[in-house]
């Protein structure tokens, strides 16, 4: 369910929560993807924009 905001997960966590939750959001991809080296820009990329679209839900 959204609030109606328009914040950014960079406005609604602080920096060092929000890395930890991309870090650990792009070590699953990477798992669930069958740890396939090199991909590691991907996964995060990938996680980060989850994490963004998911604000606010």
């Amino acid at each position: 369910m959204s609030n109606g905001s328009n914040k950014t997960a960079e406005q609604l966590l602080p920096q060092q929560e929000r890395e930890e939750q991309i870090r650990l959001a792009a070590y699953q991809r990477w798992e669930s993807k069958g740890k396939r080296m090199g991909a590691d820009e991907e996964d995060w990329y990938e996680a980060e924009n989850s994490l963004n679209e998911n604000v606010g839900d």
